[in-house]
């Protein structure tokens, strides 16, 4: 029997004549997300009334990294007693570099430091023939002749330089601010007089050798991290004086300690 108009109808609605169920309880979700939110956001504004504000820059340093100066961060760090050693704090926290104000002050004041009490021990020793110093800011250089440091064809320091070196190193460790890391390079440097012998097959190694020696006395004496030294060897090719000459080929055996807030540096540029 055919099915009528009405039944086909009803067959595509649904069948049966039934109205399709409505769902209204869709909206408790949404207001269920609605409160949770309201109520983080106002634990978060309760937190945040009662922030120790140093300790949220503590935070923002963690974050940023440079978020504060060095001098806040320090001043941070004693007042919370925070257990952690000096070079973890500079491997994971850099210190503000050349560019930044405060960190440029403390730096410049540290090295003029080093400068003061070097300078003041040549004088009262009467050493100025022997060790001098150029401070020019951003770097202090030592030169001393490698004539007096060592005996000629040698690389071990003799004893009463050495005397002089350890209280150079002595003079670091007093002075240096972990605060402001710096870089200290020891480099060797020779005249122009070939070298060739089975230790020393030429004056680039003798130069590298007399350099470490001098970079090992400092190290050792000044207790300081090994990070922060480095040494070179530039043989016969930096001179400061005429090697055609005595006094010329003297004046260019020498060692040269060089403390720097900054790896490139005018002084070692190539002429």
């Amino acid at each position: 029997m055919a099915a009528s108009s009405d039944d086909r109808g009803n067959e595509r609605s649904g069948g049966g004549g039934e109205e399709p169920e409505e769902r209204t309880d869709g909206w408790m979700a949404t207001y269920a997300d609605m409160v949770t939110l309201l109520m983080t956001f106002f634990v978060l504004m309760f937190a945040l009334s009662n922030a120790d504000t140093e300790k949220a820059q503590m935070f923002m340093l963690a974050l940023s990294r440079d978020g504060i100066s060095a001098e806040q961060f320090w001043e941070i760090r004693d007042r919370y007693n925070i257990d952690l050693e000096d070079h973890d704090w500079d491997e994971f926290f850099p210190f503000p570099g050349p560019g930044d104000d405060a960190g440029d002050a403390g730096g410049l004041a540290a090295l003029e430091a080093i400068y003061n009490a070097i300078r003041n021990y040549i004088d009262s020793e009467d050493i100025d023939g022997e060790i001098t110093v150029i401070y020019e800011g951003e770097f202090l250089l030592l030169r001393l002749s490698s004539d007096i440091l060592f005996e000629t064809g040698a690389t071990q320091i003799t004893p009463e330089m050495r005397g002089k070196a350890e209280f150079i190193a002595k003079i670091l460790k007093d002075t240096f601010d972990p605060r402001h890391p710096m870089e200290i390079i020891v480099a060797g440097h020779t005249d122009n007089v070939p070298i060739s012998t089975p230790q020393y097959p030429s004056n680039w190694h003798i130069s590298n050798e007399r350099a470490g020696n001098f970079l090992w006395v400092l190290l050792s004496e000044s207790e300081l991290s090994p990070r922060y030294f480095s040494s070179r060897a530039y043989g016969e090719y930096k001179p400061i004086a005429n090697n055609n000459t005595e006094e010329g080929r003297a004046q260019n055996r020498r060692v040269e300690v060089m403390i720097t807030l900054a790896r490139d540096n005018p002084l070692w540029d190539d002429d």
